[in-house]
């Protein structure tokens, strides 16, 4: 059971990670019900809430901001209520200007994620993310 949780929480953050926007690769790993939580950071000041439509319209946005976007997992713990929890180190490097940010410079930071799932399927991701100073 663990074993197959964490498969599908890799499988997610490698799509992810790729930037792919195909709704069905994402269907295979996310239940129709995802609710994605993004806590504030330096880049969202307010909790993100997406659902799976939201998640994709998220991920096409990162087309076209970020190059190379890759997750380092560091940890991965699977418990036995089916959550499983993903410390990992994140970094990309910025395609256009946002704000305060320009094309070119590297953002980086360190990921805590916690995976709820239902059916071998995420139903709930509540990510912190903690970015280095920009």
């Amino acid at each position: 059971m663990a074993e197959q949780q964490l498969h599908t929480v890799t499988t997610f953050l490698s799509l992810s990670e790729s930037l792919e926007t195909n709704p069905e690769a994402y269907a295979q790993v996310l239940h129709p019900e995802v609710e994605q939580i993004e806590y504030p950071n330096l880049l969202n000041k307010t909790i993100q809430r997406r659902s799976f439509e939201e998640i994709l319209d998220n991920i096409r946005a990162g087309r076209e901001l970020l190059l190379n976007p890759h997750f380092e997992l560091q940890q991965a713990h699977a418990s036995a209520s089916g959550e499983v929890i993903v410390e990992a180190r994140w970094h990309a490097t910025l395609a256009n200007d946002i704000g305060p940010l320009v094309r070119g410079q590297l953002l980086a930071a360190q990921f805590c994620m916690v995976f709820e799932l239902r059916d071998d399927k995420i139903i709930q991701q509540r990510t912190y993310n903690c970015f280095d100073p920009f």
